[in-house]
């Protein structure tokens, strides 16, 4: 057990101290948090996905995080954070003082869209009448749990786009890269099996999408993550991982991986920006 000299000098502002991890491993109960990440096709097929939908994609701000989507994800690093994180005061407590990650943050790593509208809706009710306007399909009812579906449909239903798809069938697979984008890179939970549908009617009109605040919500889907991340029962985490790990190796330098040498033609083909990017691209 760690001595009182460990601990912080004033503990009257940690008023949920006796829930938090640290209290666990100050008592000798150690362990590892897990990332959860579900195995989408399309991140792992970047490079063959249709010219089509990759426009649509790109318009919306949704291409650089896909890119980046195959990071691999150190257990440590993330479980280290988790525990110096601190739900009363949203920040990381470490050695030097305190920090978080912020909407410039997201901007720069993730280039997602900060200014815009709130990516609020309906999440409640039937959502699953939408699938057959927006995706063409309606999933199993294997494949649903209240308002959300299992991102194994989307993966199986939606893997290879038509050479003669219309241009309503190229949207309607758009979308559903995009929910899987958002259920499993984005916005993932514990599970990392299923999106909810509240996302699919803010993507109705593909030329609104990228005129939503969607650095704001996976900011705060990642502060909710990191809460529940700090509860002593807790094993795994959601949350977008990708920014996370990023953030801790652009702001704490001394922990960060060697990074390869960035060239002119680097530069130019886009391959470093944003940052996440270049955190692909470790030694």
């Amino acid at each position: 057990m760690a001595s009182a000299r460990q601990l912080p000098v004033n503990m009257s502002l940690l008023r949920l101290q006796d829930k938090h991890i640290v209290k666990a491993i100050w008592e000798g109960n150690e362990r590892v948090i897990c990332p959860r990440r579900h195995a989408i096709w399309i991140a792992n097929h970047v490079n063959e996905l249709d010219a089509r939908i990759m426009n649509i994609l790109s318009a919306a701000g949704f291409t650089h995080i896909l890119k980046a989507s195959n990071m691999e994800i150190k257990h440590q690093l993330v479980t280290a954070l988790v525990e110096r994180w601190r739900v009363e005061t949203h920040t990381f407590h470490l050695p030097l003082g305190e920090s978080t990650i912020t909407l410039e943050d997201i901007a720069l790593q993730l280039w997602l869209p900060i200014e815009g509208h709130a990516v609020t809706g309906i999440s409640s009710g039937p959502l699953t009448c939408f699938c057959q306007q927006l995706l063409g399909d309606v999933p199993p009812e294997n494949s649903v749990k209240g308002n959300k579906i299992k991102l194994s449909w989307l993966n199986n239903t939606f893997r290879q786009l038509p050479h003669d798809a219309t241009y309503q069938v190229i949207e309607q697979y758009a979308r559903a890269y995009m929910l899987m984008i958002i259920g499993s890179i984005m916005m993932p939970d514990t599970s990392a099996s299923m999106v909810h549908l509240m996302y699919l009617p803010l993507l109705a009109d593909l030329q609104n999408v990228s005129q939503y605040s969607w650095a704001s919500v996976v900011l705060s889907c990642l502060y909710r993550a990191l809460d529940h991340g700090t509860r002593t029962d807790q094993d795994n985490i959601g949350g977008c991982m990708i920014l996370l790990q990023c953030w801790a190796w652009e702001r704490i330098t001394c922990i960060s991986p060697q990074l390869l040498q960035v060239t002119e033609e680097d530069i130019s083909s886009g391959s470093v920006f944003p940052l996440a990017k270049r955190w692909c691209r470790t030694t």
